[in-house]
């Protein structure tokens, strides 16, 4: 019975890590399209803009960009900002080689045995499995694609099953993190996505007993030893 669970919990954060990876493969593809016709369309605008534009309308669109700039100023000193600086693993970081068994359990309340690396589509993975016979495990994973965040957790939530409302959570270390929770392969898991130089986490803790709170401590966990 221990075994069938192990390898239960096991596919299951093997799912959760492929899902989202085939999910940004698929919005990236169309992506591409699109910024290649409006490019195209922004040429051929700027060739118009050239002919046509006169003093009195770059005044007003300098003091429009600068009324926008203002805006944005403001509600980004309205977000509370995580303290310290963002870092920027390596192009091949192991989330293994940073996170022992041990750490890994003090984060997410239960005992866990020997992280076991895996590379998928280019993402670095670190599956942590319960050795208490659990239904449970722990994914931790670097993906190296820079994205747009936003972009990113959208599609996040097509790669799981009755997703909740992604929350915004400080973690330290990184520019943007986001909490949800979801079902993958019918196993409940806790999320958190983190933002950082060169790419971003995604941190899972998957069981009965998951909680974003413990995602959240193993993602800064990970962060400061990177």
């Amino acid at each position: 019975m221990k075994n069938v669970t192990t390898i239960r919990v096991r596919h299951a954060a093997a799912a959760a890590g492929m899902g989202l990876l085939l999910a940004l493969t698929a919005c990236s593809e169309p992506a591409s399209e699109d910024a290649a016709a409006t490019g195209s369309e922004e040429s051929g605008t700027e060739v118009a803009a050239e002919d046509g534009e006169d003093t009195a309308t770059e005044e007003s669109g300098g003091a429009e960009d600068e009324e926008a700039e203002g805006e944005v100023a403001e509600d980004s000193d309205e977000q509370e900002q995580p303290s310290g600086d963002v870092v920027a693993p390596a192009e091949d970081f192991d989330p293994c080689t940073v996170v022992s068994a041990e750490q890994a359990g003090d984060a997410v309340g239960f005992a866990v045995g020997e992280g076991e690396s895996d590379e998928l589509m280019g993402s670095q993975t670190c599956t942590f499995t319960s050795s208490e016979g659990l239904a449970a495990s722990v994914l931790v994973q670097w993906i190296p694609v820079e994205d747009d965040f936003d972009a990113t957790v959208d599609s996040a939530t097509s790669a799981y099953d009755d997703i909740s409302e992604p929350e915004d959570v400080v973690v330290a270390g990184t520019e943007r993190a986001v909490a949800l929770t979801g079902e993958t392969m019918s196993m409940p898991a806790a999320v958190v996505l983190s933002q950082v130089d060169g790419g971003f986490f995604q941190v899972l803790v998957i069981g009965e007993d998951g909680q974003t709170e413990q995602a959240v401590a193993l993602t800064e966990l990970t962060v400061s030893q990177v």
